[in-house]
C-alpha cells in the first residue's frame, strides 16, 4: 500500500480529530458539557463533508444500510415513546429521559455511519484509518490507567485495585479494553487466515495496545472484563482453527488449541487468585437469592451486607447483581409493560412496588430495560441484538468482511455483559450504537446490496 493509500485532506483530518477526541472522553467523568459540543462538531462537519459538492463527495450518496437492524430500532424506539406518553405514570420524566438515553446514542450512531462514509476502507479490506484511530485512543486510555496504578504503587507501595480514575469506575474502563481487544483479535484473525489487513498498524503496535488492555483489565480487577477477554480469545482461535484446519493438518490445530487453553487457564487460575471476591462467590449466591430475607439489594444505606458462615460481609458486587436479577421477575409480574425508559428507572419500579428502595438502577442492564420498558422493550431489544448478530455473521462468512466479523463479536459481548452490567445507557450506548453505525455502514459499502439473500457468483467473488 502506497503513501497515497493513507493520505488525508486537512478536512477529513480535522473530522476525525473531532470523532477520536469524543471517543476519548466518552469515558471520561465530568466532560458532559465537551461530549455534546464534540457530538454537534462530528455531526455538523459529517454531514457537511459528506452532502457538500464543493469537498469531493459523491453527488449522489447511497445509504442502502441492512434493513433489519433499522427496522428493529425503529420499532424498538416507537414503543419507548408510546410507552413514555400513554402508559408510563411519569411523562414529563420518561420524555425527558428519552432524549439522553435514546436520542443521543441515535445521533452517536449517525456519526458512526458518517465516520465510515468517508473512510473508504471502514469495512477493513485495505487497513481503516477509523477502527485505527479508535483503537489508539483505547490504547491511549488503557496506558494512562495504568500509569495511574503504578503511580500508586510508588507512592503507596500497592497497585490501585477496583478504582480507575481516568474513567471514573473499573466498568468504563474494561467496556473500551474490551472493545480494542476485540478490534485487535479481528484484525490478527484475518492476517492469519487470509493475508487481509483491518487496521492500518503493525503487528507489533497491535501486540502493545493489546498488552496495554490485558495489563488495565489485570490491574482494576475487573472480573467481568477479563472473562470477556478470555472468551474473546478462545472465540478468535476457534475460528481461526476452524477456517485453517485444512491447511495446518490435525496435529497443529490441536495443538495451537492445547496451547491457547492452557494459557488461558494460567491467565485465568492467577486472576483468581489476584481477587480474593472469588474466593467467597458460592456462598454469596446462594444468599443473595434469597432476596425477602436480606434487604441490603434495594437500601444498602439503611440495611447492611449479610453476613458469610464466617461472620464476614457477602461480596457486595456479586450479592447485588445477583439479587436484582432475581428480582426482575417479581418487577415483571409487577409492571409487564414498565414505568419509563430511564437511567433510575430500576428504583421507580420497586417503589411502585413498595420497596424502600434506596439506589437509582440495577447493575443490569436487561433489568433496567424490563423495569423501565417494560417486557415488549427487552423482546424488541433482543430482536435487535439478533438483527445485528445476524447481519455481522452472514457479512463475515458470505463476503468475508472483518467488519462483519467485529459486528458480531461486539453484539454477542455487549448483550452478555449487559445481563450482569448496567451498560445499556449513557455513554457505553452511545459508544455502542456509534460502532454499530460504522460497522452497518462498512457492510453496506461492501457487502453485496441484498446481504439477506443468497449473493450470486459474481457479488460472491467481489466481496471477498
Amino acid at each position: 500500500m502506497n503513501r497515497r493509500d493513507f493520505s488525508l485532506t486537512r478536512r477529513d483530518g480535522i473530522f476525525y480529530g473531532v470523532i477520536f477526541s469524543l471517543v476519548f472522553v466518552w469515558s471520561v467523568p465530568g466532560t458532559i458539557a465537551l461530549r455534546y459540543g464534540l457530538l454537534l462538531i462530528a455531526l455538523v462537519m459529517g454531514t457537511h463533508r459528506i452532502f457538500s459538492p464543493h469537498n469531493g463527495a459523491p453527488d449522489k450518496v447511497h445509504w442502502d444500510l441492512p434493513r433489519a437492524p433499522l427496522i428493529a430500532l425503529t420499532v424498538f424506539s416507537i414503543w419507548l415513546l408510546v410507552q413514555a406518553l400513554f402508559i408510563s405514570q411519569e411523562t414529563k420524566w420518561a420524555l425527558s429521559e428519552l432524549k439522553g438515553q435514546l436520542l443521543l446514542p441515535l445521533i452517536a450512531g449517525v456519526i458512526g455511519i458518517l465516520g465510515a462514509r468517508i473512510d473508504k476502507d471502514a469495512s477493513g479490506k485495505n487497513g481503516s484509518f477509523l477502527w485505527s484511530g479508535i483503537v489508539l485512543v483505547f490504547a491511549l486510555q488503557s496506558a494512562i490507567a495504568i500509569g495511574q496504578s503504578v503511580w500508586h504503587w510508588i507512592e503507596h507501595g500497592s497497585l490501585l485495585r477496583h478504582i480507575v480514575p481516568l474513567t471514573g469506575t473499573k466498568l468504563e474502563l474494561s467496556f473500551i479494553v474490551n472493545i480494542m481487544l476485540a478490534i485487535i483479535a479481528v484484525d490478527l484473525f484475518f492476517r492469519a487466515a487470509t493475508g487481509q489487513r483491518f487496521l492500518r498498524l503493525s503487528v507489533s503496535t497491535m501486540l502493545t495496545c493489546l498488552a496495554l488492555g490485558v495489563g488495565a483489565n489485570y490491574t482494576a480487577s475487573a472480573r467481568n472484563g477479563m472473562i470477556g477477554m478470555v472468551l474473546l480469545a478462545l472465540t478468535t482461535v476457534a475460528l481461526f482453527l476452524f477456517r485453517a484446519r485444512a491447511q495446518l493438518g490435525l496435529h497443529k490445530v490441536l495443538g495451537i488449541a492445547a496451547a491457547v487453553i492452557v494459557s488461558m487457564g494460567i491467565f485465568a487460575t492467577a486472576s483468581y487468585k489476584a481477587d480474593p471476591r472469588w474466593q467467597v462467590f458460592a456462598e454469596t449466591a446462594r444468599i443473595a437469592i434469597d432476596i425477602d430475607t436480606h434487604r441490603s439489594w434495594y437500601a444498602p444505606d439503611i440495611y447492611p451486607l449479610p453476613l458469610l458462615a464466617n461472620g464476614q460481609p457477602v461480596d457486595e458486587s456479586a450479592y447485588q447483581r445477583i439479587a436484582w436479577l432475581r428480582s426482575s421477575a417479581r418487577i415483571a409480574t409487577a409492571v409487564p409493560l414498565g414505568v419509563g425508559y430511564g437511567r433510575n428507572a430500576y428504583r421507580r419500579a420497586l417503589v411502585r412496588m413498595g420497596y424502600e428502595a434506596h439506589l437509582g438502577h440495577s447493575h443490569s442492564g436487561f433489568v433496567d430495560l424490563l423495569a423501565g420498558g417494560g417486557i415488549p422493550a427487552v423482546i424488541l431489544w433482543l430482536v435487535f441484538f439478533g438483527t445485528l448478530f445476524v447481519t455481522g455473521w452472514r457479512a463475515f462468512i458470505r463476503c468475508n468482511l472483518p467488519a462483519g466479523l467485529l459486528l458480531a463479536i461486539l453484539v454477542a459481548g455487549f448483550a452478555s455483559r449487559m445481563v450482569l452490567e448496567s451498560i445499556g445507557r449513557d455513554h457505553m450506548l452511545q459508544i455502542f450504537f456509534f460502532l454499530n453505525g460504522a460497522l452497518l455502514t462498512a457492510i453496506a459499502h461492501n457487502a453485496s446490496r441484498d446481504l439477506h439473500m443468497a449473493p450470486s457468483p459474481a457479488a460472491s467473488n467481489q466481496g471477498a
